[in-house]
C-alpha cells in the first residue's frame, strides 16, 4: 500500500514540477519563419469611444522572425487594417518553454509618442501543424482595435506566400517597405 501511495505522490509532483531541459520544447525553429493571418482569422473590431460603437474590420498581419535566443525572438512586421496603408513595426517577443507567447509591436520608424501594440498567445498544434493563437489590443484615445487569430506559417512555394488572404498580394510585396524594421540582433 505504501508503494502505491508513494507512486501517487511522485506522479502528482511530476505534474506540478517546473519545466527543465529534458521536458521543454525547443523553440529555436521559430527563427526564420514567416507568419500570417488566414482568412478565418481576418475579422477584427474597432471600438470608437466617442459614439460607443463597434465596427467590423479586416486585419492582415505578417511577421518574419529574424532572430531567436533563449526564448526571446525578434523580427519585422507589416499590418493592414481594411484598405488603410500598410504599417511597419519592429517585433520583440518571448516564448516560454510551455509555449506561452508575449509580443510587442513598435511602429517603425519610431517617433516619440508612438503607441506600442501588445499581444499575447500560445503555441498550439492543430491538424499536425504549429500555429500561434494570438490576441492583441491597441489604439488611441479615439479608436481602439482588438483582434485574435490562429496565425499560421507561410513560405515560398505555398499559395499564401503568393496571395495573402484579405489583401491579395504576395508576402514580399506586402512586406517590401518593412524590411528594415527588424531590430539589430543583440551581441552573443
Amino acid at each position: 500500500m505504501r508503494s502505491v501511495f508513494l507512486a501517487a505522490i511522485v506522479s502528482l509532483n511530476a505534474l506540478s514540477a517546473p519545466a527543465n531541459a529534458n521536458t521543454v520544447v525547443d523553440w529555436r525553429w521559430l527563427n526564420g519563419t514567416t507568419w500570417y493571418v488566414p482568412t478565418s482569422g481576418l475579422p477584427a473590431y474597432t471600438y470608437t469611444p466617442l459614439n460607443n460603437t463597434l465596427t467590423p474590420v479586416q486585419d492582415q498581419t505578417v511577421y518574419t522572425i529574424t532572430g531567436y535566443r533563449n526564448g526571446y525572438f525578434w523580427g519585422r512586421t507589416a499590418g493592414q487594417i481594411d484598405t488603410n496603408d500598410i504599417s511597419c513595426m519592429s517585433l520583440v517577443g518571448s516564448v516560454t518553454p510551455e509555449g506561452k507567447i508575449y509580443l510587442t509591436f513598435t511602429p517603425f520608424p519610431f517617433s516619440p509618442g508612438d503607441e506600442r501594440t501588445i499581444g499575447v498567445g500560445t503555441m498550439v498544434r492543430k491538424a499536425g501543424k504549429w500555429m500561434m493563437q494570438n490576441q492583441m489590443s491597441t489604439g488611441s484615445p479615439s479608436l481602439h482595435i482588438g483582434h485574435w487569430a490562429y496565425m499560421v506559417q507561410t513560405k515560398p512555394n505555398t499559395a499564401s506566400w503568393y496571395s495573402l488572404p484579405g489583401v491579395g498580394v504576395s508576402v514580399p510585396e506586402f512586406m517590401k517597405d518593412c524590411l528594415d524594421a527588424a531590430p539589430t540582433a543583440p551581441p552573443p
